[in-house]
Order: structure tokens, then sequence, then C-alpha cells
């Protein structure tokens, strides 16, 4: 055995010994306090299950209102398309409308 085992077995056996000297009250006491000490604390919610929470809720809340809606979304593209159809429908009129009116112009002048 080394010098450092030894010493280390001599420290064991002298905690040892004052243990074993205690009273039975002492004894009594220090076990009380130890099993404080070890036993979980489950009063009270923890602050990070709180954090948590209103974190996800906070995340989500986002991701909904950021995230475009995809009914919204046809409905635009349906609202554009039926625009650029009346669009065009309402140029094919009016290049129509300036035909018949030159018609109308030209049949005027002829006649007179």
């Amino acid at each position: 055995m080394n010098d450092d085992s030894k010493v280390e077995t001599q420290i064991n056996q002298a905690l040892d010994d004052s243990v074993e000297n205690l009273s039975p009250d002492v004894r009594r006491r220090l076990n009380q306090i130890r099993m404080r000490a070890t036993e979980q604390k489950t009063s009270g919610f923890p602050i990070w299950k709180t954090a948590g929470a209103v974190s996800f809720a906070v995340v989500m809340g986002l991701v909904f209102q950021l995230a475009p809606n995809q009914q919204e979304a046809q409905n635009e593209t349906f609202a554009q398309i039926l625009e650029d159809d009346l669009l065009q429908e309402d140029l094919e009129m009016l290049e129509e409308l300036e035909f018949i009116y030159w018609m109308a112009e030209e049949s005027d002048s002829a006649v007179l």
C-alpha cells in the first residue's frame, strides 16, 4: 500500500469511528436533514414550464399569422384571373365600339 492509500484508510476509519460515537439523537437529526436535502421538491410550478408554454403559444400564433391562408391565395388567384378576363373583354368591347362608331361616321359622311 502506498502512503496515499494509508492516509485515506486512516481518514475513513476516523470518520466511521466518529459517526459511531455520536448519540442516537444526533444521528436521527442528521438522517432527517439528509432525507430532507435529498428528497425531490414538488411544490410550485417551475418557471421553465410556463416559459415553454408561452413560447410555444407565441410561435404558433406567429406561424398562423404569417403563413398565407390557402383559401385566400386561391380566392386571390381566381379574382385575378377573373379581373384579367374582364379587362380583356372590356378591351374587346371597346374596340368593337370604336369600330361601330367609325362605321357610323363613315356612313354619315357617305350620305352627305
